[in-house]
């Protein structure tokens, strides 16, 4: 039997706290017996990337067990680690409701700005989202053992995007290369009821998609992602991968 280290675990968001899986992660995290401490923004956040908010005062208020702040994720992450939970060990950000491949689904993603921001201020931090229509008892199963091995990450890394697809076929990817385009985004132009043009931006995913990277390994591989951030982009998280994809029973490891 593994044994578990115990720590105080910060738990944010970008969905704010009535995301589905909010209190699912806590339950599962404290089941394991963890400490957790939640702070989410008060309201969806969702790809606001690491903005941050300068130009008012930052507020906490409580609602039950939860700390709401009145910004971004990074804002939340930064009142969790400097005013609410200082001593906290480890910071887990999600488990967000749909994956976050690529180049601008990485960087642009609340879910993983989150995690970058607790990474900047010192605390290991991982983010963890899942395909929609994905097995949440596979994706609670991924962040507590995530958690379980987070000490075996290194100082120079600032955060670990996890992400599970809907219909895992058993293997575990390190990444070494995001895609650089999931979707094939177009404008669609339109006119509101006051007469004034607006512009869309959506698109499908992609039909194909470059050997090697995180989305070929999540959708043409249907595998686990993990991908490891630094100060210099991505970083080889081997160790982290090694024995997250031991304790998941993982297939293989590919790193």
């Amino acid at each position: 039997m593994q044994r578990r280290r115990l720590v105080k675990i910060i738990v944010t968001n970008d969905d704010g706290p009535h995301s589905p899986l909010l209190s699912a992660l806590t339950s599962a995290l404290r089941e394991a017996g963890h400490q957790v401490v939640v702070v989410v923004p008060e309201k969806p956040r969702s790809a606001a990337g690491l903005a941050r908010t300068y130009h008012k005062p930052l507020r906490v208020r409580r609602l039950g067990d939860y700390y709401l702040v009145n910004g971004f994720p990074a804002d939340a992450v930064f009142a969790a680690l400097r005013v609410i939970a200082p001593d906290a060990d480890l910071l887990i950000s999600g488990i967000n409701i749909g994956e976050n491949l690529g180049v601008e689904a990485t960087y642009g993603s609340g879910t993983v700005g989150a995690a970058i921001q607790g990474g900047i201020l010192g605390v290991r931090s991982l983010a963890v989202s899942m395909e929609g229509n994905g097995s949440v008892e596979l994706a609670m199963r991924v962040a507590v053992e995530a958690a379980a091995v987070a000490d075996r990450l290194h100082d120079d890394v600032l955060a670990v995007s996890i992400n599970i697809p809907s219909d895992w076929k058993g293997g575990l990817y390190c990444v070494r290369k995001l895609a650089r385009a999931v979707s094939r985004e177009r404008v669609y132009e339109g006119v509101d009821p006051r007469g004034e043009k607006f512009y869309w931006r959506w698109g499908p995913r992609a039909s194909a998609f470059e050997p090697g990277t995180d989305a070929y390994y999540f959708y043409v591989n249907r595998g686990i992602t993990i991908l490891g951030l630094s100060g210099s982009g991505i970083i080889n998280i081997a160790a982290f991968a090694t024995g997250l994809g031991t304790r998941l029973d993982a297939r293989h490891v590919h790193c």
